[in-house]
């Protein structure tokens, strides 16, 4: 597909799309920050755009057109990783229908790329932000590995593991577990 034949970013987009995307209550939440004015353009051409959206900590959120036509979306989030579409995504796009696009080639800064262990683990990196992770031995207990938030103690583990890599993936499916909960 020629990008004269294209259809825009702003074109694809809508809130009922943006809804089908999202579901209702990630939607709710996403609308919620654009409504809020957390939401900061950094560029927006006709096929693509990307934000700045300040949540828990500011995420990146980029969206696209693909050449097949189909809108596509990403941002540095643990949740798009996860689960997909977040409220990042939402706010973004609701501030995209809004906004008319810049004329291509405006400058525009370079995609943060999320590091190597926020894409192995990013539950566990969202943690160290918003919580404690210690790793080692404590003298209190055998556990080499503790996820820990303002209430206390959330897991402890590691003791079967000899290698820090699994200690590192028993304790993401604990992070993952926990924040389900939540």
């Amino acid at each position: 597909m020629t990008e004269s034949s294209k259809k825009t970013l702003r074109s694809m987009l809508s809130k009922d799309s943006l809804r089908d995307m999202a579901g209702d209550k990630i939607y709710e939440r996403g609308a919620n920050y654009y409504g809020q004015n957390l939401v900061d353009l950094l560029f927006h051409e006709p096929y693509e755009a990307a934000a700045e959206v300040r949540g828990t900590h500011p995420y990146r959120v980029d969206f696209s057109v693909s050449d097949e036509g189909e809108i596509e979306a990403d941002c540095t989030c643990p949740a798009m990783n996860s689960w997909g579409f977040c409220k990042h995504c939402v706010a973004t796009g609701l501030l995209l229908i809004d906004t008319p696009a810049a004329k291509k080639g405006s400058e525009k800064p370079r995609k943060q790329e999320t590091d190597l262990f926020a894409k192995a683990y990013p539950n566990l990196a969202n943690w160290i932000h918003d919580g404690t992770i210690e790793i080692g031995r404590d003298g209190c207990s055998t556990s080499m590995i503790r996820i820990i938030d303002e209430g206390g103690v959330v897991f402890e583990g590691g003791t079967r593991h000899k290698s820090i890599d699994k200690m590192l993936e028993e304790a993401e499916e604990a992070a993952k577990e926990w924040l389900g909960e939540e």
